[in-house]
């Protein structure tokens, strides 16, 4: 058997691999072995391909020479170029074949249940309260420009706080970074530091302290907030906290996220309001959930939605009609509080 039969065949059985291992590939979720496989397939493929061009190159070059040679060879490279721009423009039916192997892969993958952890319990000897924030869809806002096509994404303000069954304030136990201690940033460089009272109004008045400025939104100068602000992470987390033993009480949640105006909270809706419609930004109001927490039995408790804040920030009243709030119900899909 000579060299030109052994990678003639041998050919073959590498294009049946690539075939298989590609199949499997498309269709399923990765898997080391048939990658590994499918890489090596791929490089004996080259082989026999480099050895059968050397075998036969004098047929190759004679093919080559005459009109349909040239045009098989021109018609070969036209029918690539269509792919790679439908590939890189992404136009269908090329990237719907690309669409539908990623989508069968999805089906096939088991859902990943990955968070982030933040641990506030600095006290060891404290029962530990856990709080799991459930990422909903509209958890990040949709892209806002920038400077030079540069865009970003807004995610939710949060804060947790414990009240008596009657509504008094008791404490803070977890606050995001942004609103602790108002470093929001404008686009305008020209502006340092920008106040948001409507971030979470509800809670900032029920914390009662109120700045030089007039605001009850926290400032850069507060101190009962050290150690309990952290920034807001991009996916599901959960927040450790040192909770003392005290019988029940509420513990509350307010949260709020930029940039979700809807048809009723519209950037025209409050046009003399110049907290609301001076930054365009502000869109629908904050939202309050709260949780009957009872800290001697051990347990899981859901948050409920119970209202929204004022707009702009300009009272720390709770408001009880949902009605025109609508995606920001799914800033957050669930959450719950866990007591050890």
């Amino acid at each position: 058997m000579n060299l030109r039969t052994i990678s003639t065949i041998t050919l073959s059985v590498a294009f049946a691999v690539l075939l298989i291992t590609g199949v499997l590939l498309y269709a399923t979720p990765y898997n080391y072995f048939v990658g590994s496989l499918h890489i090596w397939g791929a490089v004996l493929f080259l082989a026999c391909i480099v050895l059968h061009i050397k075998h036969n190159a004098k047929t190759y070059k004679n093919h080559m020479q005459k009109r349909p040679g040239k045009w098989s060879m021109g018609l070969a490279i036209a029918g690539i170029v269509p792919l790679v721009m439908g590939l890189i423009f992404n136009l269908p039916p090329v990237s719907s074949v690309a669409t539908f192997g990623y989508n069968l892969k999805k089906s096939a993958e088991q859902d990943k249940r990955e968070y982030t952890i933040i641990d506030l319990s600095a006290d060891a000897s404290s029962p530990k309260l856990h709080v799991f924030f459930k990422a909903g869809r509209e958890y990040h806002s949709a892209p806002q420009e920038l400077f030079l096509s540069l865009t970003y994404t807004s995610t939710p303000q949060i804060v947790v706080w414990m009240e008596t069954l009657e509504g008094k304030y008791i404490d803070t136990l977890y606050i995001t970074g942004k609103t602790s201690d108002s470093s929001y940033r404008s686009k305008d460089p020209a502006i340092d530091v920008v106040r948001r009272p409507e971030a979470l109004p509800y809670w900032s008045h029920k914390r009662g302290i109120k700045s030089v400025d007039g605001l009850y939104t926290p400032d850069q100068h507060n101190s009962d907030l050290d150690g309990i602000a952290a920034a807001t992470p991009k996916v599901d987390y959960q927040v450790t906290m040192s909770a003392p033993r005290m019988g029940r009480y509420k513990l509350m949640v307010e949260v709020n996220r930029t940039y979700d105006f809807n048809d009723y909270y519209s950037k025209t809706r409050f046009p003399d309001d110049a907290i609301y419609s001076g930054t365009g930004s502000s869109g629908q109001p904050s939202l309050i959930y709260e949780s009957i927490i009872d800290s001697q039995k051990p347990g899981q408790h859901l948050f409920n939605l119970v209202g929204h804040g004022h707009h702009s920030g300009r009272d720390g009243s709770l408001y009880t009609e949902l009605d025109n709030v609508t995606t920001a119900k799914q800033i957050l899909e669930f959450i719950v509080a866990n007591v050890e």
